[in-house]
């Protein structure tokens, strides 16, 4: 799954990289709704590439109805938001459960309720009570995609070997100062020349 820049919803995606820029492509989606980053022009530091990975996870899964007993407050979930009350037009947002009211469950339904504090979206910090249908579990195992993976691996590198050549340039152009053992020698040759120079003693 992917958090996109336009609304910062989630959505099922894939990428490849193409002439060096990643692509983003939605499911679901005609091409001109891509996303795309360059390796040159859109990473100005190492937080600028955790911030792409982030963006980033494993396909959170529907809440199973037989697992609703495992879920405890502070769980973060994902659910379907209708952001203009249309049911055609659902986004999926981040939440933290807070309680469940526990229901008895007829034949494989779930009937409890969810009281959610939205992290992400329209509704950002309100509560809201929802049911299953609506429910996702985001997982904690980091996403594995070998496109993904070396693109933000060949910008952490690059980083990094910029961050050691800035360092051995600073260390030659202010080279380590001198102890005051070291500063006092010093003083003192500097007292001592004009007479080694005239000859007095």
């Amino acid at each position: 799954e992917y958090r996109a820049r336009s609304d910062e919803a989630w959505y099922g995606a894939r990428v490849v990289v193409q002439d060096r820029w990643l692509r983003v492509m939605f499911e679901n989606s005609t091409e001109n709704a891509d996303e795309w980053y360059n390796p040159g022009a859109d990473f100005a530091s190492l937080g600028d590439v955790e911030a792409l990975r982030a963006r980033f996870r494993r396909e959170c899964p529907p809440l199973d109805h037989a697992r609703c007993g495992d879920l405890r407050p502070g769980d973060k979930l994902c659910l379907a938001c209708d952001i203009h009350g249309d049911v055609e037009e659902l986004k999926y947002y981040d939440a933290v459960l807070e309680t469940v009211e526990r229901a008895a469950h007829g034949v494989e339904q779930c009937a409890c309720r969810f009281t959610v504090r939205w992290t992400e979206g329209p509704r950002s910090g309100c509560l809201d009570k929802v049911g299953i249908e609506v429910v996702c579990c985001v997982p904690e195992s980091p996403i594995q995609d070998p496109v993904l993976s070396e693109f933000l691996d060949d910008l952490t590198k690059r980083f990094a070997e910029d961050q050691g050549t800035a360092t051995a340039a600073s260390q030659q152009a202010d080279p380590t100062p001198m102890s005051e053992d070291e500063l006092c020698g010093v003083l003192l040759s500097l007292k001592r020349a004009p007479n080694s120079l005239t000859g007095k003693s």
